[in-house]
């Protein structure tokens, strides 16, 4: 396994359904993937010249499909974050960005990037399922994030 650094900036999205639920994906445990599963939030890589919101449609379009979404704003981040990923032990900066969508329905995507390798289910939870499941979930204070996207929703949310 090779354990080159590598650091890059991503884009995750805080997506909330109808009902207030965030998706997450279901990150499975393979000799590629060394770990635990865990959930996480969509999105991945910011491109050289990217803009952040770019990156999180593109992301949102590649792993599941979904291209009717409003985008708000960026609603937290965290520096340094380290996992391993392909055999290449990555560095990357976060930045969560809010978003909702009109209806729970996730597509076929996670086509590129490998996904289709590494996820193992998608589910829309809601912060009580998440409190009482016992799984791990990334990022931490993912609650709090909730609750911003929640907050801008409820303030009218607009496509920024």
């Amino acid at each position: 396994m090779s354990w080159l650094r590598r650091r890059r900036r991503s884009a995750r999205v805080v997506l909330l359904d109808p009902d207030g639920r965030v998706l997450l994906f279901r990150q499975q445990s393979t000799a590629d993937l060394a770990g635990s599963p865990y959930w996480y939030l969509p999105g991945g890589g910011v491109m050289p010249f990217e803009a952040l919101e770019a990156a999180a449609r593109r992301e949102l379009r590649e792993e599941t499909g979904i291209r009717d979404v409003a985008l708000g704003p960026v609603i937290g981040e965290r520096a340094d974050v380290t996992f391993t990923f392909r055999g290449r032990r990555v560095v990357q900066d976060e930045w969560y960005l809010a978003a909702r969508v009109p209806t729970a329905h996730v597509g076929t995507g996670r086509h590129g990037d490998g996904e289709r390798r590494a996820v193992e289910a998608h589910r829309w939870w809601s912060l009580a399922e998440l409190a009482a499941s016992g799984e791990t979930v990334f990022p931490p204070g993912l609650d709090e994030l909730v609750r911003a996207a929640a907050a801008w929703i409820s303030a009218g949310a607009r496509d920024e």
